[in-house]
């Protein structure tokens, strides 16, 4: 029996998130198959070994380098910076433990929204018209939203869950959204409004190495401006999931095609969500690649899988068989 060291919590932003998919993949992994192990990072960043997730606010004292003795195979539920940005990867490369997902490079590209857009437009993914600001050119938002055109999505470059993200619909409302996100991020991404529905496209490596794709979601808002945090991780949140989305054969072909080469071209492994809008016309817009999605009971990865007869239990089973695998393979 594998001992599965699910590491959740963090010092960002995203911590109640992160801790949410822990519990989702504590309770949802093989007990035949895998003995789980909880390990927390506190918001200050230090770590424990706990019996809970619900342990860690309570823990006190804890090690500034995780305790990963006795671990065969990381499970990182550690959502955003410190996280899912290359960094956590990283750590776990230099310890010699075998971890599901994305390694350093893809982790830290994909979280690097403005970065990996260029190398996605580069490989011939359209993308969201998008311009880049910080503390030093804060006071020009105005002048580049009136540029884009109005109604502008405002978010942090280097966050997720949209945390910090908002949209401005006028030039009273731009400096709160960027300040907003500069809350949360050293840069502020201004992004022009796409009309069109959001579909989500789910990638999954398999043992082999080849890319499986799960049926397609759509995002169906009601009522909110956006897919917002709140939409996100809330029953009732104002958005429901259309899974399989209900759109064009040939849409599907053409956003598998695109999620593909999304995986490829930002070197992902294991798992990624590939988020797109999808316009009235069969116009696609990749919007962003998520290396760690979320897991939570609410999350659309999860729900991807499930519907082409994927139970969670078995998706998980083959994300840690895929670390696994990739773990014997790089080992000198």
């Amino acid at each position: 029996m594998k001992r599965i060291g699910i590491i959740f919590g963090g010092a960002n932003n995203e911590h109640e998130v992160s801790c949410s998919s822990a519990r989702s993949v504590a309770s949802h992994l093989d007990p035949e198959r895998f003995e789980v192990v909880l390990i927390g990072v506190d918001r200050t960043g230090r770590w424990h070994r706990v019996d809970s997730v619900d342990a860690l606010a309570d823990a006190t004292g804890g090690t500034r380098l995780p305790p990963l003795e006795g671990i065969d195979v990381a499970f990182p539920a550690l959502h955003g910076r410190f996280g899912e940005d290359g960094t956590l990867q990283g750590l776990l490369e230099l310890a010699g433990v075998a971890y599901v997902g994305c390694g350093v490079l893809s982790s830290a590209l994909a979280m690097d929204k403005m970065l990996a857009q260029r190398l996605l437009e580069l490989a011939g993914i359209p993308i969201i018209p998008t311009r880049i600001l910080d503390a030093s050119t804060a006071a020009g938002a105005a002048e580049v939203a009136g540029e884009l055109g109005y109604p502008v999505f405002v978010k942090p470059n280097r966050s997720g869950s949209s945390v910090g993200a908002s949209r401005a619909d006028g030039g009273e409302t731009i400096d709160a959204a960027v300040a907003l996100a500069l809350e949360h991020d050293d840069d502020a991404l201004v992004q022009q409004m796409i009309v069109g529905d959001e579909i989500a496209i789910g990638v999954l490596q398999d043992l082999d190495g080849s890319l499986l794709v799960a049926a397609p979601l759509r995002v169906l808002t009601e009522g909110a401006a956006f897919f917002d945090y709140t939409a996100k991780y809330t029953a009732g949140g104002g958005a429901t999931l259309e899974v399989p989305a209900q759109i064009p054969a040939e849409s599907t072909r053409r956003l598998v095609e695109y999620a593909r080469l999304a995986f490829t071209t930002l070197d992902c492994e294991g798992l990624a969500r590939v988020d797109f809008f999808l316009g009235s016309d069969g116009t696609i817009t990749i919007n962003e690649v998520n290396t760690l999605p979320g897991l939570t009971a609410l999350s659309q990865y999860p729900r991807m899988w499930q519907a082409v007869g994927v139970s969670y239990t078995q998706l998980l089973s083959r994300l840690i068989d895929r670390a696994a695998v990739v773990f014997a393979e790089r080992r000198p």
